[in-house]
C-alpha cells in the first residue's frame, strides 16, 4: 500500500528539510555509481541530437543537465516538478554549468501534465514512481505525451531490496522501515512496471538491473542515513534517541570497516507503438 513521503509533501517542508533534499539530490548526481547508472539507460535511449525531452519530476535538475551536456545535444529538456524551491536550485545549477539555454524548468504536476498530445520524443522518469502516490497516472501521462515511436525511460530504486547492516539487526530494520516510510510512498512499484506499462500501451525495449551496495566504508548510504534519519524524527516515525543511535552505528562502522547497505535499482525502456 502507498504511503505518503516528505516529496508529496515538499511545499510544507522548513527550509533546512528542503536544502536536505536539495544536497541529497546532488550528491546522487556526483555519485560514481549512480552516475554509471543513469549514463547506461541514457545511452540505450539512442537520444537525437534534436530531441524534445521530458523530464518528470525533476527536483534540482541533474538528469536534464545531464541530458543538455552531452556532446552531440542540440536539443531541448523540459524539467517539471511541483516545488518551486527544488526548480530555483535546478535553474542555479543549470546555469552554473552553461545549459540553461538547452533547459526549461516549470512547476507542474507529473499525474496532470499541459502537454499536448504527441509532444515529445523522449520522457524521462528517474526516481519519480516511487514518490507518487499513483504511478499509473505518472506513466498514462507519458504515455499520452511521447510521440508514436517515442521512449519512456523509468529508472527507481527497488526499495523494498535496501538493507543496512550496522551491527545492529534490530535498529538496523526500524530503521530502514522508518525512513522507507517517510520517503517513499511505493516501495515494491518497480517491481510491478511490466504490467504498468502494458496498462498504458507501451512496450518494453529494455531492462538495465543494478545492485548499489558497500561494504567496508559507507559513502552514498552514509549520505541517504544522514538526509533522511532527521525527516523520519520530524515525522514521527522514529524518535530522536533511535535514530542518533543508528547514526552513532552507521558512522562507528563505517569508521572500523564493518559497513554494509545495498539496495537494488532498475532502469526500464519502453516504446509507444508507432
Amino acid at each position: 500500500m502507498a504511503s505518503i513521503d516528505i516529496f508529496q509533501a515538499i511545499t510544507a517542508l522548513d527550509a533546512e528539510a528542503i536544502q536536505r533534499v536539495v544536497d541529497r539530490l546532488e550528491y546522487r548526481g556526483k555519485d560514481a555509481p549512480f552516475v554509471q547508472m543513469r549514463e547506461a539507460y541514457l545511452e540505450r535511449l539512442n537520444l537525437a541530437s534534436t530531441a524534445t525531452v521530458l523530464d518528470l519530476g525533476c527536483g534540482t535538475g541533474v538528469v536534464a543537465r545531464a541530458v543538455a551536456a552531452r556532446p552531440s545535444f542540440q536539443g531541448h529538456v523540459v524539467g517539471i516538478d511541483f516545488s518551486s524551491a527544488l526548480l530555483d536550485a535546478a535553474q542555479r545549477f543549470a546555469q552554473a554549468e552553461g545549459v540553461g539555454s538547452r533547459v526549461t524548468f516549470r512547476v507542474g504536476d507529473d499525474q496532470r501534465l499541459e502537454e499536448a498530445d504527441d509532444a515529445c520524443d523522449v520522457v524521462i522518469a528517474h526516481t519519480v514512481v516511487s514518490h507518487v502516490p499513483t504511478p499509473l497516472a505518472v506513466l498514462a501521462e507519458a504515455a499520452r505525451v511521447v510521440r508514436p515511436g517515442g521512449s519512456v525511460a523509468v529508472f527507481d530504486g527497488d526499495y523494498a531490496s535496501l538493507t543496512y547492516a550496522t551491527g545492529d539487526h534490530a535498529l538496523d530494520t526500524e530503521l530502514v522501515q522508518a525512513i522507507l516510510s517517510t520517503v517513499v510512498a511505493n516501495a515494491y512499484v518497480m517491481r510491478a512496471l511490466p504490467a504498468l506499462v502494458r496498462q498504458v500501451g507501451l512496450s518494453i525495449t529494455g531492462f538495465l538491473p543494478s545492485v548499489l551496495a558497500e561494504a567496508g566504508k559507507a559513502g552514498f548510504f552514509a549520505s541517504a542515513a544522514e538526509s533522511y534519519s532527521p525527516m523520519t524524527v520530524k515525522a514521527g516515525t522514529v524518535s530522536v534517541e533511535r535514530a542518533e543511535r543508528w547514526l552513532a552505528a552507521s558512522r562507528e562502522s563505517s569508521a572500523e570497516g564493518t559497513f554494509f547497505a545495498s539496495c537494488n535499482y532498475y532502469a526500464y525502456l519502453a516504446r509507444r507503438p508507432e
